[in-house]
């Protein structure tokens, strides 16, 4: 697979779960133009630690953005995650807020949450 067509898994998906350019960078730490380039298949030697960093915040597995996994888009055990479309008005609101929160304010609403829904069977900090 060419980087023209990685460039377009990315920015596709990112476009599915209503990402914009300046989110995914952010979130690995990088500039925004570093995402643009993935995406326009402007970069010659695409750096695999980026590639999975990539693929994290977009929540698919890297050998699907590569081309080497066409059957399971979504990491094993994951169920997809809903796109910003599917999301309420009031959820979108709670997503935005919660990204401005520490970790341990985050945390402590986390459980808070998980004890209204104790049989949900999520142990995970994340």
């Amino acid at each position: 697979m060419n980087n023209q067509e990685i460039g377009y898994r990315i920015k596709a998906r990112r476009d599915e779960l209503g990402l914009t350019l300046d989110d995914v960078a952010s979130k690995i730490g990088v500039a925004r133009s570093t995402i643009q380039r993935y995406e326009s298949g402007k970069i010659e030697k695409l750096k695999l630690p980026v590639l999975e960093a990539i693929a994290r915040v977009l929540r698919v597995n890297a050998g699907w953005l590569l081309g080497l996994d066409e059957k399971r888009p979504y990491p094993e055990g994951e169920k997809q995650p809903p796109t910003d479309g599917e999301l309420s008005q009031a959820q979108r609101d709670l997503i935005a807020l919660v990204e401005h929160l520490p970790d341990e304010i985050c945390r402590a609403l986390l459980l808070g949450i998980r004890q209204q829904f104790p049989q949900s069977g999520q142990d995970s900090d994340e």
